[in-house]
């Protein structure tokens, strides 16, 4: 499969989101870490502290970095573009991650060139695989009732404890009925 990566750096971006994963470590103590994002990780007594304090990290280092989009065009019109973060790490030195694919990086002494690089490593890393969407629908839990339903079926006295049922039932609603009467016919004399 030929996979064709054209470039389309944009200003920085205003629009994209991250997704964080919040884990309570042992009592009391709380991890906060965002997905595709290397070492963006943070730390918290409570829950709130551990978002508070990834939050300020995320926010220090998205402000030296730049966000780029890098647009796949290949023969499948659909496919998404990545959102490449650009760091300058030193003087002169740049590095290039795939948000959400922290395996393709790439280094370069220019942010061109690291562009160029960071093309390089998706094109090679694309020709070798295959995009898809994968969709994961959560479990559903089971109605805590559920384990109990039909665990009566075979005991010879269910179908008695039925008919109890229905006629309990059957005398409510017409104790229902006669007090509803009663009711109209009290707001009628009124």
């Amino acid at each position: 499969m030929s996979t064709k990566i054209l470039l389309k750096p944009s200003d920085k971006l205003t629009d994209f989101s991250l997704t964080a994963v919040i884990e309570q470590e042992t009592e009391g103590k709380y991890q906060a870490i965002v997905l595709g994002l290397p070492e963006c990780k943070s730390e918290g007594n409570t829950r709130e502290e551990a978002i508070a304090n990834l939050s300020q990290l995320v926010t220090n280092r998205l402000e030296k970095a730049e966000i780029i989009s890098l647009e796949i065009q290949e023969k499948k019109p659909d496919s998404p573009a990545l959102k490449v973060l650009i760091e300058q790490k030193t003087e002169g030195k740049y590095q290039a991650v795939v948000l959400g694919w922290e395996e393709c990086k790439a280094d370069g002494n220019s942010r061109e060139e690291v562009i160029t690089n960071i093309s390089l490593v998706v094109g090679d890393r694309l020709e070798k695989s295959e995009q898809i969407s994968l969709e994961i629908k959560p479990p559903k839990p089971e109605h805590p009732w559920m384990k109990f339903a039909g665990m009566y079926k075979d005991n010879p006295l269910f179908g008695e404890v039925v008919a109890y049922m229905e006629a309990d039932r059957n005398t409510l609603d017409e104790e229902i009925a006669a007090d509803y009467q009663q009711l109209d016919g009290e707001l009628e004399v009124k």
